[in-house]
């Protein structure tokens, strides 16, 4: 099944998920604590995906819901489908870009808690267990709430297409309604997800950057499609849904599949209290 490859190439997609999310007039404030605006009836896409990422980069604090799952069809040595699952909801403080968050796995019958705090990240298996420090440069697979507040000089180059679908009400609130294709050619050459890839490198070495060409010819192939629901009374992002479908070509032995990837989050409360701490007392993770 080529596991190995097609983990890569998944790995490469949601980190391209998050470099995408690099992220009117103002009124009286709603119950949540967030600015009313206005944009005119015939608001391009373009102008309501900026004003409203700015918008959302402007919030103190965001409560967020997320659920990933990721499918494999059936295969030739594999008769049935097979779905691993994420989900799980969090807080994020923009001022101090710390997170919390809980997290279940049911497809391996897990859960536990994570915290982000002072650019370190904490995890621990259940309530009253040990709290452990992953190392610099591990990453968990949660979403990556802190890139919403990232600038938005260069974002519309992230996307080769960006269109204003029919407004829709998500959690009681109206919303636009925008769908977005990503141009992952501008993505890969940017230069911060260049440094994320290189890590604590001096400069990628010709395995990395031959991987990255073999992944953007994979993802030429791709079907890739982002949501994004803004709210119209505050322009703030209330979901996000990315679904992508990428092809894992076979052999004489076996025939290719699509790999299916849907990521959806939601964004229900802002500017709520939230307290965030480091985590007491920990170990260091060594797995």
């Amino acid at each position: 099944m080529r596991k190995k490859g097609m983990g890569a190439s998944c790995l490469v997609v949601c980190l391209l998920t998050a470099m995408a999310l690099l992220v009117a007039a103002c009124g009286e404030k709603n119950a949540e604590g967030l600015l009313k605006r206005e944009l005119p009836e015939n608001a391009t896409p373009e102008k309501i995906m900026l004003e409203g990422l700015n918008a959302t980069d402007e919030a103190k604090t965001l409560h967020y819901l997320f659920d990933y799952s990721f499918l494999i069809p059936p295969t030739g040595k594999q008769p049935y489908t097979s779905e691993v699952a994420l989900s799980g909801e969090g807080d994020y403080d923009a001022g101090t870009q710390n997170a919390k968050a809980h997290i279940r796995w049911p497809s391996f019958d897990m859960e536990f808690d994570y915290v982000l705090y002072d650019g370190v990240q904490y995890y621990r298996a259940k309530e009253g267990e040990t709290w452990y420090e992953l190392p610099a440069g591990s990453s968990l697979s949660i979403p990556s709430i802190s890139e919403i507040t990232r600038n938005t000089a260069e974002y519309m180059d992230n996307f080769q297409k960006i269109t204003r679908l029919q407004d829709e009400v998500v959690n009681e609130r109206d919303c636009y309604h925008i769908a977005l294709v990503p141009n992952f050619d501008a993505i890969m050459e940017n230069q911060q997800f260049l440094d994320m890839i290189k890590g604590d490198k001096d400069k990628l070495d010709e395995e990395t950057l031959q991987k990255i060409e073999e992944i953007k010819q994979e993802l030429k192939d791709a079907n890739v499609n982002y949501e994004y629901w803004f709210d119209k009374e505050t322009l703030v992002l209330r979901r996000t849904l990315y679904n992508i479908e990428m092809v894992e070509k076979g052999d004489e032995e076996n025939p290719s599949y699509t790999v299916k990837m849907i990521m959806e989050v939601s964004f229900p409360l802002y500017n709520q209290e939230v307290e965030i701490s480091r985590p007491e007392p920990t170990m260091l993770y060594k797995g």
